[in-house]
C-alpha cells in the first residue's frame, strides 16, 4: 500500500529537526531516556486499515529501527495510541488524555480532516507540535505547531483540475463529496481552481460521514450529465459509487478519487467497476521509489516486519477485504474495541483507559481503486 508506508519516509526526514536536538529536562514527554509521541487515530471505522498501517507498520517500524540504533541523542522514542474512530470529538478526547495526562512531547500521525482539524486549536494553544498529519484540509496551513504530512486539498485541486480542464479539455465537473470539512475543503478549492479556466461545477451531492447508500446522489449526479465526477469520499462509500454507477449503466463520466481512494492495494474493491478510475496520487511507495531518503525502507520493512504483525497478533499483514460483500455494514454499530497493542515492550506504550466513545464506531474499511493519470 503505497500510503501505508510513505509516512515513514516523512519521519525520517523530519524527525531530527523536531526531536533530534538535546533536549531539555523540563521539556513535556521527553526525559533522559525516552521521547514520548502519542496519537489518536482510526482502529475502528471507515479508516481502521489505513490508521493500523500508518502507525504499526510506519512510524513504529521507523522508531523502532531508530532505537535499536540508538534513539535520539540517546533517548529511546515510545509511542502510545488511542482509536478515535474517525470521530471528532472522541479525537479531541483522545488529543487531551494524550497531553494532559500521558504528557506526551508531540501528536504523530493522526488522520482523517474532521478529527485533525477539531484538535488544531488546542495543541496550537498549547504549543504541543503535530507531527505529520494524514489529512488534506488546509485549516493546518500555516500552523506554527504543525509539520505537514500530505499535499493540502487546495493544491491537490490545483494539479488535478489543470491537468483535467488543460491537456484533456474536459469542460463539466461534478462532486460526490463527505458532508465535513474533508469534503468541504475539497469542494472549495474545485470551485477556485475551476474558476481560473472559466468553469463552474456543474452539479455537487453531500454524503453525510458513515452513510454507504449513495444511490440517490449518483442518479442526480448521472442527470446533470458531468463529463468528471470527482469522489471525495472515505473508501466504503466510494465503492459503492462506481457499484451504483455500473448497475445503471452510467459510462459517460470520468471518475477520478481523492485521499485514501487513490492507492493500488485497494485495487478491485469494487471489482469492474472500479474500471477507468483515476486518481492522484502525491507519495512515492516506499517499496519501489527510488528516492534517497527512502532506500533503507525495503530492507528494513524485511528486517522488521515479522515481528511488528506479530505484536499485533498477526501471521501477516492485515486483509483488505476482497469485495464489497465482505464489507461490514457501515450502519451498524458496533462495540468499540482498543487499538491494537504489542504483546511485549517495544516502542508502543500498552493502551490505558481510553475516553468512552460518544457514538459507537463504524465498522467499515472498504477501499477503492486508483489509476493515475500522466503528470500535467
Amino acid at each position: 500500500m503505497r500510503q501505508r508506508y510513505a509516512v515513514v519516509v516523512l519521519v525520517a526526514a523530519m524527525l531530527a529537526g523536531v526531536v533530534g536536538r538535546p533536549a531539555v529536562a523540563a521539556e513535556p514527554g521527553v526525559t533522559d531516556t525516552e521521547i514520548l509521541l502519542g496519537g489518536s487515530n482510526s482502529f475502528s471505522g471507515p479508516l481502521a486499515f489505513t490508521g493500523t498501517q500508518l502507525t504499526k507498520v510506519g512510524v513504529d517500524l521507523y522508531f523502532r529501527v531508530l532505537n535499536e540504533a540508538g534513539g535520539v541523542h540517546g533517548r529511546k522514542i515510545r509511542t502510545v495510541y488511542y482509536d478515535d474512530g474517525y470521530r471528532p470529538q472522541d479525537a479531541v478526547a483522545n488529543t487531551k488524555k494524550l497531553v494532559e495526562q500521558d504528557g506526551i512531547f508531540a501528536v504523530i500521525a493522526p488522520q482523517g480532516s474532521p478529527p485533525v482539524v477539531a484538535t488544531l486549536d488546542y495543541l496550537e494553544q498549547g504549543k504541543v507540535p503535530m507531527l505529520f498529519p494524514f489529512q488534506s484540509s488546509t485549516a493546518t496551513r500555516n500552523k506554527k505547531y504543525v509539520f505537514s504530512g500530505l499535499v493540502l486539498s487546495d493544491r491537490q485541486s490545483r494539479m488535478m483540475i489543470d491537468y483535467l480542464a488543460g491537456p484533456r479539455k474536459f469542460k463539466r465537473f461534478a462532486a460526490l463529496y463527505q458532508d465535513d470539512e474533508y469534503g468541504k475543503s475539497f469542494l472549495a478549492a474545485f470551485e477556485t481552481d475551476l474558476g481560473r479556466h472559466g468553469l463552474k461545477l456543474t452539479a455537487t451531492e453531500p454524503v453525510k460521514r458513515g452513510v454507504t447508500d449513495v444511490s440517490a446522489q449518483i442518479a442526480k449526479l448521472q442527470a446533470a450529465k458531468p463529463e468528471v465526477t470527482f469522489l471525495v469520499l472515505t473508501p466504503g462509500p466510494a465503492a459503492q459509487a462506481l457499484k451504483e454507477r455500473q448497475k445503471i449503466g452510467w459510462t459517460d463520466t470520468l471518475m477520478v478519487s481523492t485521499g485514501p481512494l487513490t492507492d493500488e492495494t485497494y485495487l478491485g474493491l469494487a471489482g469492474d467497476a472500479s474500471d477507468g478510475v483515476e486518481g492522484l496520487a502525491t507519495l512515492p511507495d516506499p517499496l519501489r521509489a527510488d528516492q534517497p531518503a527512502n532506500a533503507p525502507y525495503p530492507a528494513e520493512t524485511q528486517n522488521y516486519l515479522a515481528s511488528i504483525f506479530a505484536q499485533l497478533g498477526m501471521s501477516q499483514a492485515p486483509k483488505v477485504p476482497d469485495s464489497l460483500e465482505d464489507l461490514p455494514d457501515e450502519t451498524a454499530p458496533v462495540v468499540a474495541e482498543p487499538a491494537p497493542q504489542p504483546a511485549e515492550a517495544s516502542s508502543t506504550e500498552p493502551q490505558k483507559d481510553a475516553p468512552a466513545p460518544t457514538e459507537k464506531p463504524v465498522a467499515e474499511k472498504a477501499p477503492v481503486a486508483e489509476k493515475t493519470p500522466p503528470p500535467a
